[in-house]
């Protein structure tokens, strides 16, 4: 990075150069402007009773082989005859008001011929040489300013206009370099900064699976479809399924938090629900020993939203410490599963409650994060509402169809999701149902 901003100031100076050397071409048309307007002087001073006229013709003659080698050094391409053929130019000017002067006729004629700097000026500048429109400058002004103060003509007036216009191309010189410098690095930034940032989204998403379950698990007793996409600020999602011998078990939540930080925090919950898993024979018993764990170790300071289903036979029994609702989907409707008690980490001795919800076979539960609304709305309940409506308009679909057009429907566009987002859809296997009824008879 710090080598490309090193570069880039040589790169535009080349780059420059090469415009260079394109806008001596401009410097040939004014060249032969200026022949054009001499010879056109010239003719219409020739019966004058001075010189006047033969001046004008020999500058006219001057100027167009000025004009014949400016073209031979484009062709050739010549970049140190640039700074040559301006020297030459303003010393065509200075020669002729020399001419004037000599003759007596400065400054009642060829006073006019001042004016000839300006566009010799212009063209410097155009060519973005800073010092070569000094030097020029310096001289065209120096000479006029001896050469006056000799032929008896106050110079001030003009010299005044003339720096006024050479401060104004000087800045014109610098400013488009600086700009084009300037913009050039804030784009290497922004590019490394997005690299940076695209990297650390993809090494958080291979950390997040590694205790994330596969997208698609096919269990005796579930079908589950999962979604998951990594947040450019913020993450902390959770989700896993678990194989207990009380049967399956799902569990999602969001810590918060940012980056690899927020992933080594929702590996060490990982790590510390798994053991309460093992231990513990009911939802609320889960949800208190990790409610304790939490609050042991951020004394209030952090906030675990988690929901809990776990499934036996015909029945779910769910419990939800703060989370987003989920949905069940069933034949006849879908309902909305609110919270049944708060966050995780709230106080040490918190309560929490389990319901029992009847769920047959071929049943469907949506469970999802707020990442997932985030593009939508920063409205928790319009962004629940949002889900819940998505999720009436494809439940009729196969399950991880239903997933994916959930999380997809949900984050329109291209951009990146600032906060990372889950979706899970869990299906209750038939064929459970078929030999639990077969059990029973």
């Amino acid at each position: 990075m710090k080598r490309l901003r090193e570069n880039l100031p040589k790169q535009m100076e080349a780059a420059l150069s090469e415009h260079a050397r394109l806008a001596e071409r401009w410097a040939g048309i004014v060249r032969l402007i200026f022949a054009i307007v001499s010879a056109g002087a010239a003719l219409r001073l020739w019966d004058h009773h001075s010189n006047a006229g033969t001046i004008y013709l020999a500058l006219a003659i001057v100027w167009t082989a000025a004009w014949i080698l400016g073209r031979l050094l484009v062709h050739r391409a010549v970049d140190s005859g640039i700074a040559a053929t301006t020297l030459l130019d303003v010393t065509i000017v200075n020669l002729g008001l020399v001419a004037f002067v000599s003759q007596g006729l400065f400054p009642q004629l060829g006073a006019g011929l001042f004016l000839c700097y300006f566009p010799i000026l212009a063209v410097v500048a155009a060519r973005y040489r800073t010092m070569l429109l000094l030097i020029a400058a310096a001289y065209a002004s120096l000479f006029y300013l001896a050469l006056s103060l000799y032929a008896g003509s106050p110079p001030w007036w003009r010299l005044a206009m003339f720096g006024a216009s050479a401060l104004a191309l000087l800045n014109g010189t610098r400013r488009p370099k600086d700009l084009v410098v300037g913009v050039a690095g804030a784009a290497i930034e922004d590019a490394y900064s997005l690299g940076a940032k695209e990297k650390e989204l993809e090494l958080t998403a291979q950390v997040h699976q590694l205790f994330l379950p596969p997208p698609i698990v096919d269990l005796h007793e579930l079908w589950s479809s999962s979604k998951h996409g990594a947040g450019t600020h913020t993450g902390g999602d959770y989700y896993h399924l678990f194989e207990t011998p009380r049967g399956p078990l799902v569990a999602i939540g969001d810590f918060g938090g940012e980056g690899m930080a927020a992933l080594a925090d929702v590996a060490a919950l990982h790590k510390q629900l798994e053991k309460i898993v093992a231990r513990e024979s009911t939802l609320t018993g889960m949800l208190g020993a990790l409610n304790a764990h939490i609050y042991e170790k951020y004394q209030g300071r952090r906030l675990f939203p988690l929901a809990l289903a776990q499934w036996r036979g015909d029945e779910m029994r769910y419990a939800n410490a703060g989370h987003l609702p989920a949905i069940h989907i069933s034949k006849q409707d879908h309902r909305p599963l609110p919270a049944t008690s708060g966050a995780l980490g709230v106080a040490p001795d918190a309560s929490f409650t389990e319901e029992v919800v009847p769920f047959p076979a071929r049943d469907l539960l949506v469970l999802y994060t707020d990442g997932v609304f985030a593009k939508l709305t920063t409205d928790r309940a319009r962004g629940v509402a949002e889900v819940e409506s998505f999720a009436e308009k494809f439940g009729g679909g196969e399950v991880t169809t239903l997933c994916h057009r959930i999380f997809d429907c949900a984050q329109p566009g291209f951009d990146l999701n600032k906060d990372d987002a889950t979706v899970v859809v869990v299906r209750r296997q038939p064929f459970k149902a078929e030999e639990s009824k077969q059990a029973a008879g």
